[in-house]
């Protein structure tokens, strides 16, 4: 039975040794049982320096701040805890360690971390913000010194929709309230948000964004909030985006991913102006405009669950509906042009002209990467040309687009039943009468419509207040005509 034991336990170490998580076990005492492999590597310890010694012995911690000795007393988990401290060699390291009492037969007998190294993922962000400014210092092209590349000179366009959305945006510079932009993937959310920032009272101070998506939720909130000295093991002094971003702006992309719990936090910010450093009890007043973004309806975002609904509403003061290409077929044709001459002069094609049978693929192309995905389109297009050649043609194309395009190609060109003019006048014409009809069906009841067309109801606002679409006045004629 003993063998047997002996056997188990060995396999167990084993296999501990191979995970890439760190693991370290103490009993109730707060003496290291267990120390692996993975963990010597991120804390650059051994494990004969470690095994048989306690925590208070190997890490600057006091039996109050031990996360151990708190589990081992209280029997509670302790999840998701921040650490960040230097090794004996001077190299910082960054983990996220969660905390978990041992129990046998109803009584905890010891506790044991699973700790994940963030190190690398700190250190390429840091590297990133660094790069990003260096970037921005050094450009030509993009001279700003407060964090950004773009004003609302950026905008190419030629459609009303845009022309009102950029009409719009510059009240919002004028004010100072929060800023909530929607918009899918590549239709310029951030070139938005840096044109407001740019046109407002903040232009001289700091702009500073962040992905949401992109943050691993771990670290989220200690780069938001910043964090104290000595409120966990090793913790230094780091001001968080709140505090770099000073009287400037914070923009955050795809708030929408953000975990339900911090967006609790986030709301609380909004409500009190003020917020704490991670571990810290000094209340620091919040000075920035706040921006967010979402690539997804907020009010599917909602109805999911991915954003609460308060936070939505401390955040709509203004709300901005950037539509998808697809949706402003007229601004596609400014758009070729603006990247052919742009991207011409980069590779040395400057006589360079697009087939026109691929001109009018593009045109029709749905583009579901939006503005993003046409400027790398034609960015692919003129560096695959050759020497001499000065037509970008079909098989000039990326091969993960080029099938697409062909399938467009072959579509038979739409006639316009009853309607004559522009392809503008023709789409506008068919937006009116499936937004009317809709308007109809359900007794001019704007959500219930929105609902139905798959849209948001700030956006079928905003198309009824572009077409001039009235609900009111649409029923009442109804009634008129029927009664006549």
């Amino acid at each position: 039975m003993q063998g047997d034991l002996q056997k188990r336990l060995a396999l167990l170490e084993n296999t501990l040794d191979e995970v890439s998580e760190g693991i370290i076990v103490t009993d109730t005492r707060g003496r290291i049982l267990y120390y692996n492999d993975a963990l010597e590597k991120m804390e650059g310890l051994s494990e004969s320096e470690v095994i048989g010694r306690y925590l208070t012995e190997v890490y600057r911690v006091t039996p109050e701040t031990s996360e151990h000795l708190a589990v081992v007393e209280t029997g509670e988990p302790v999840k998701e805890v921040p650490k960040m401290y230097f090794t004996a060699n001077g190299r910082e390291v960054n983990l996220m360690a969660s905390t978990y009492p041992v129990v046998e037969k109803g009584r905890v007998i010891g506790a044991f971390s699973v700790c994940r190294d963030v190190t690398r993922i700190k250190d390429l962000l840091s590297r990133n913000i660094l790069l990003q400014k260096q970037v921005l210092s050094e450009s030509r092209e993009h001279p700003l010194k407060n964090g950004t590349r773009y004003t609302f000179e950026h905008f190419v366009y030629v459609s009303r929709a845009m022309d009102r959305i950029v009409r719009q945006a510059q009240k919002a510079a004028k004010a100072d309230g929060t800023v909530l932009v929607y918009g899918e993937t590549g239709t310029g959310k951030e070139v938005l948000v840096q044109s407001i920032h740019n046109a407002s009272s903040r232009q001289a101070q700091p702009f500073v964004g962040i992905n949401c998506a992109a943050i691993p939720e771990t670290l989220l909130e200690s780069i938001l909030f910043g964090t104290v000295k000595g409120s966990f093991t090793g913790a230094v002094n780091s001001p968080g985006l709140f505090e770099q971003a000073g009287e400037g702006t914070l923009f955050l992309d795809e708030i929408n991913s953000m975990s339900p719990q911090l967006q609790a936090k986030l709301l609380r910010v909004l409500q009190e102006r003020t917020y704490r450093r991670l571990g810290g009890n000094k209340e620091l007043p919040v000075q920035c405009r706040i921006f967010t973004s979402t690539n997804i309806d907020p009010q599917e975002c909602i109805n999911k669950g991915t954003l609460r609904e308060d936070l939505y509403y401390r955040f709509a003061v203004f709300t901005i509906i950037l539509p998808p290409l697809r949706e402003r077929p007229e601004d596609i044709e400014k758009l070729i042009t603006y990247f052919m001459h742009r991207y011409s002069g980069v590779y040395g094609q400057g006589n360079a002209q697009l087939d026109p049978e691929l001109r009018i693929a593009m045109i029709r192309y749905q583009w579901p990467g939006n503005v993003r995905e046409l400027e790398h389109v034609i960015e692919s297009c003129l560096a695959m040309l050759d020497p001499g050649e000065d037509t970008v043609t079909f098989d000039h194309l990326p091969s993960y687009v080029r099938p697409r395009f062909v399938q467009v190609k072959k579509l038979p060109t739409p006639a316009p039943d009853a309607a004559e003019g522009t392809l503008h006048t023709i789409l506008e014409q068919a937006e009116r009468r499936a937004i009317e009809y809709v308007l109809l069906n359900n007794h001019g009841n704007i959500t219930r419509s929105a609902r139905e067309l798959g849209i948001l109801r700030q956006n079928l606002q905003y198309r009824m207040r572009r077409l001039g679409i009235k609900a009111v006045d649409l029923i009442c004629h109804t009634e008129r005509s029927e009664e006549s």
